[in-house]
């Protein structure tokens, strides 16, 4: 982390996720190697129910919450159960399928087998995450100011 106050921070959060009741598969403590830095160890709760803390905010850290969910409804209602909406990630080997769950899925973005490319699309989110557009056409518009001259002849 890059600073004190913010691995501070995170472990509070896996402190809470511990506390509600996520199971903790591995990680959630400072690497004993490490005795300079504000390091911590990637960290994987599983079990994790959408309504407790490490599923509703935003860590950033490396920390992951696993949420189980039984069917594609309940997967794609779990996604759009937040007031966040930057970007979302979806696994599967039908990409028909996939792409079908995207369009449902209420993200700035939705990688279908990969992750995160800044390079020629937009990226930006809905709701509470993100502001405006980053990379590509779009992102290049946000320092642009675009004027409109009409006349009557």
């Amino acid at each position: 982390m890059i600073r004190e106050e913010r691995r501070t921070k995170i472990e509070e959060y896996i402190a809470s996720g511990k506390q509600e009741g996520a199971t903790l598969a591995t990680g959630g403590g400072r690497p004993k190697d490490l005795k300079r830095g504000y390091f911590l160890e990637p960290t994987i709760f599983c079990n994790v129910s959408n309504s407790i803390r490490i599923a509703r905010e935003e860590i950033f850290g490396p920390v992951v919450a696993v949420i189980p969910f039984r069917d594609e409804e309940e997967a794609i209602r779990i996604a759009n159960d937040s007031t966040y909406g930057l970007g979302g990630s979806i696994h599967c080997r039908d990409t028909v399928r996939a792409l079908a769950m995207a369009k449902r899925i209420r993200t700035g973005v939705v990688w279908i087998n990969n992750g995160i490319n800044f390079l020629d699309a937009p990226f930006g989110g809905f709701k509470e995450s993100g502001i405006g557009r980053e990379g590509g056409k779009f992102g290049m518009e946000e320092y642009t100011e675009i004027q409109q001259i009409a006349w009557k002849t």
